[in-house]
């Protein structure tokens, strides 16, 4: 078999299963074809076969089970993230347990939290100093007892040292945008920069997902004006849910300025 357009071949075998996968003419639960019996249709070895169904592992399209085969993976409903409704409102408590009610679920969270200084990464996100101090909290948020999302942000102490929300979770006001308009930094805007990729194993196990499951890694990032109050490294299940955006256009007459 010769690749398409210089293609591999292994690489062509599993654009091929996939597109058989998400057409439904491999269902949900569906057996995969043997590499004996793939090597055999496209004319390969069965080395290629198997980095073809590597491939489609690694993407969370498939699931090997040892003494039967493989099987297209069962990827369940998908809840919905409307980034744009999301940040629509100036909520007074966390945005997550909103969503997560407005849905017809039950929100809970664990976290930790604790001062440590900023890396070099965390400190152009903010703009503070390499090792400047920062408050770190980790997150992990449930829906009906499931884990669906993890987080870690970070804030400058330089902006929260000696208020009352020094510590996210512990103070009277909960939510990122309520606790900042509450000591004076109203946020203005709110950036997203999203990709996915294959959860990596702490990732997997704490969001009790299967091997090869696919994720959207989101690095978000809450500004008052031109400083930056909080950043954030966010981490979805795709096989949970999937990104909406609703962005709002301006009146007309109004101009935008260009970029």
């Amino acid at each position: 078999m010769q690749g398409k357009q210089g293609r591999p071949a292994y690489r062509q075998i599993a654009e091929d299963l996939r597109a058989q996968i998400e057409d439904g003419s491999l269902p949900e639960g569906a057996r995969i074809p043997s590499e004996s019996e793939l090597g055999a249709d496209y004319g390969v070895s069965r080395i290629v076969v198997r980095n073809a169904m590597g491939l489609l592992a690694s993407q969370g399209l498939i699931s090997k089970e040892r003494g039967r085969g493989s099987f297209v993976r069962h990827r369940g409903p998908k809840e919905t993230r409307i980034v744009g409704d999301f940040y629509g409102k100036r909520h007074t408590g966390s945005p997550f347990a909103a969503a997560v009610k407005a849905a017809g679920h039950r929100p809970e969270w664990d976290y930790q939290t604790r001062e440590t200084t900023a890396s070099p990464a965390v400190a152009e996100r903010l703009g503070i100093e390499g090792g400047d101090p920062v408050m770190r909290t980790t997150y992990t948020f449930f829906s009906d007892n499931q884990p669906v999302m993890l987080s870690t942000s970070y804030e400058p102490l330089a902006i929260t040292r000696g208020t009352p929300v020094e510590h996210p979770e512990a103070g009277p006001i909960t939510g990122v945008v309520a606790r900042m308009d509450s000591i004076g930094k109203v946020i203005t805007h709110v950036t997203e920069e999203t990709v996915a990729r294959a959860a990596r194993n702490i990732e997997r196990e704490a969001l009790d997902v299967a091997e090869g499951t696919p994720v959207f890694a989101i690095t978000r990032t809450y500004f008052a004006g031109n400083q930056a109050v909080e950043t954030a490294d966010i981490v979805v299940s795709a096989d949970r849910y999937k990104l909406k955006y609703r962005v709002p256009l301006p009146p007309p007459g109004e101009q935008r300025d260009s970029e």
